[in-house]
């Protein structure tokens, strides 16, 4: 993947000629093999290249004809069937996708967007009618951030290339939707102020001489469940997914994966050794008794991978400054040091890696979304009903605690808040926004600072993720595009970006193809919510059942030690009363739960960890005004 940035001056006001040099030098991690620059009055376009297909120069970016122009960031997997349609109407000097993408716009316009398979941010220069088109892929595999004000529009792959022009103060209504639900959800909102996700599956055009903006979504999941045999679905899966691991795993520069031992990851390696002789897989082996692990030793000599390994420890979090600052939208799980070490393995092999990251959205994989489901259908039925709030009330949590599987300390905070989604489980959406949220509405309250509170309001955003469960008739449905389109896809994907980015590398998702997420959406509840989790994946890879565990790196006492050390060095009551974002005696009371290993605690002891290093440190940069 690539860097690109633009910017916009209304009715052709004069650019500073250092503008589009300051954000394109900053994406220089996302592009270190060329750059150029290209610009008319009113109008600049920056790109940095990471070159993957076509290595030649005549490949680099922004591409031209002379009158239009194309800044491209992304693969595109079917351009070679685009690029046979095009053949009748253009000569093609180079073997890129890039210039494939250039003739589909220049040919069908905006409608090029519904024949291409790939993940994408792009900005498409029409020069006969002056017009601009941006556009991001189906689910926001490639980012992109738009920034508006008055006299200008700008836009870019990441923030810091905006912010590198323009500082912005923090956007409170931001800093709420990430303490409840540990990251940002998709409204667009980011924690500066005035900058912008861009949303996957839009369009904008505009029109540069009437300033007329023009925006609209191009594709949406569409839940068209039908029955059929075990068998055919099998079959179609495979298919689907041969394709697409195929497509995904070319490239003129070496490719890995990143193999875990999962359910997911092990089917992408099933795919990728029927596409490639030569695997490369990075696995991070976290204990000695690490049963992923050992799951990721037996799949990679089955396939006969080279396995590059590397033993996690808590000196992995030295650079934890670094990984925040790489991620810009903070992300409340220490897990993220965990992939930016990964990512910093592979880049020394492989120039683009194939990820598992999705498998779980498009599959509802996850524990929480599948109990939550349950509790649903129990509550259908007055006596299940009546049995589970008794037992609820009147068992303890050290009871409850042999009924779930998440590692760590179950307590009254854990056992009081299943006692509530249960109890709202009738409004299924705000059930399961009080299942997801980190902080709940009273205890956002009490997290916050008296100021904060005086001057913001602290109601989170939960519109669009009631918005998904009044849309759909299912629940389940519900669930599963709330995770896809507002929930954990969203964060995963930002991840597996940002950190193959910093270390000049490319990820690729093949499970959240617009076709493998087709078809999950086509297979009917009891096919989707079977019983063996995600058996369509374990049946593709041939592998035994494998029961779904979740994961965290601090249920041992020596990584709970470690995340008290990292929060009182980087928490301290100095920066805590500087930002008066939240309340010194609610974090110490957060931090002296730690040490118990309480689920809740842990989890929001590292949200607020990552908030005040990434707020350290976006400060120190002078990015935050």
């Amino acid at each position: 993947m690539c860097g690109i940035a633009g910017i916009w001056s209304k009715g052709n006001k004069s650019i500073p000629e250092d503008y589009i040099r300051k954000m394109v030098d900053t994406l220089k991690h996302r592009g270190p093999d060329a750059e150029g620059i290209w610009d008319i009055p009113g109008l600049s376009l920056g790109h940095r290249r990471l070159k993957i297909l076509d290595l030649s120069d005549a490949a680099n970016q922004p591409f031209t004809d002379g009158r239009d122009v194309l800044i491209f960031n992304g693969e595109i997997y079917n351009y070679q069937a685009i690029k046979e349609q095009l053949t009748n109407f253009y000569s093609f000097t180079t073997r890129s996708d890039t210039e494939v993408l250039f003739r589909a716009l220049q040919k069908w316009d905006k409608s090029a967007l519904g024949k291409i398979d790939g993940q994408f941010a792009f900005a498409f220069y029409r020069a006969s009618d002056r017009s601009l088109i941006l556009a991001r892929d189906r689910v926001g595999i490639c980012p992109l951030y738009i920034y508006e004000t008055e006299d200008e529009f700008f836009f870019s792959s990441e923030i810091k290339p905006i912010l590198s022009i323009k500082k912005c103060s923090l956007d409170s209504k931001g800093i709420v939707d990430y303490f409840t639900y540990r990251y940002n959800i998709q409204n667009g909102r980011t924690l500066f102020s005035g900058i912008k996700r861009f949303p996957p599956a839009h369009f904008l055009k505009i029109n540069l001489n009437t300033k007329e903006k023009y925006e609209k979504r191009y594709w949406r999941l569409n839940f068209n469940t039908y029955d059929r045999s075990e068998n055919e679905i099998q079959r179609e899966f495979n298919d689907i997914f041969d394709r697409e691991v195929a497509s995904q795993s070319y490239a003129d520069v070496p490719v890995g994966l990143y193999l875990s031992g999962g359910i997911d990851s092990g089917a992408l390696l099933s795919g990728f050794a029927k596409a490639k002789h030569d695997i490369n897989s990075f696995t991070i082996r976290f204990s000695h008794d690490d049963k992923d692990f050992a799951r990721a030793k037996e799949l990679t000599d089955k396939f006969k991978a080279k396995s590059t390994i590397v033993d996690f420890s808590p000196e992995f979090f030295d650079p934890l400054e670094d990984i925040v600052y790489s991620l810009e939208e903070p992300f409340g799980d220490l897990i993220i040091c965990a992939n930016y070490l990964l990512a910093g393995l592979a880049s020394q092999s492989v120039k683009a890696v194939l990820s598992g990251e999705g498998g779980d959205e498009a599959f509802c994989g996850y524990d929480h979304q599948r109990a939550f489901l349950k509790m649903q259908n129990m509550a259908q039925y007055p006596f299940f009903k009546l049995l589970i709030n008794s037992y609820l009330k009147l068992s303890t949590p050290r009871l409850t605690q042999l009924l779930q599987s998440y590692p760590g300390e179950f307590g009254s905070e854990e056992q009081k808040r299943i006692s509530e989604v249960f109890r709202k489980i009738s409004n299924p959406a705000e059930a399961y926004i009080e299942l997801v949220s980190l902080f709940n509405r009273s205890e956002i309250t009490a997290l916050f600072s008296q100021d904060f509170k005086n001057n913001c309001s602290i109601e989170p955003d939960t519109n669009p993720i009631i918005e998904i469960f009044e849309s759909e008739t299912d629940t389940y449905k519900s669930v599963m595009r709330a995770e896809i389109e507002q929930l954990t896809l969203i964060v995963n994907l930002l991840k597996q970006d940002r950190f193959a980015m910093r270390f000049s590398m490319e990820g690729r998702v093949p499970l959240v193809s617009h076709n493998v997420m087709e078809f999950a959406a086509s297979l009917p509840y009891n096919k989707i919510i079977s019983r063996i989790n995600k058996n369509y994946l374990l049946n593709y890879t041939n592998s035994g059942i494998i029961k779904k565990a979740p994961f965290s790196l601090f249920s041992g006492k020596l990584f709970l030690e470690t995340l008290v050390k990292l929060m009182d060095k980087h928490i301290t009551r100095n920066i805590v009363h500087e930002s008066n974002i939240l309340s010194w005696p609610a974090i110490q009371h957060i931090r002296n739960k730690v040490v118990k290993g309480n689920i809740l605690a842990v989890k929001k002891a590292m949200a607020i960890l990552v908030f005040y290093v990434w707020y350290s440190v976006f400060r120190e940069k002078g990015y935050i005004v």
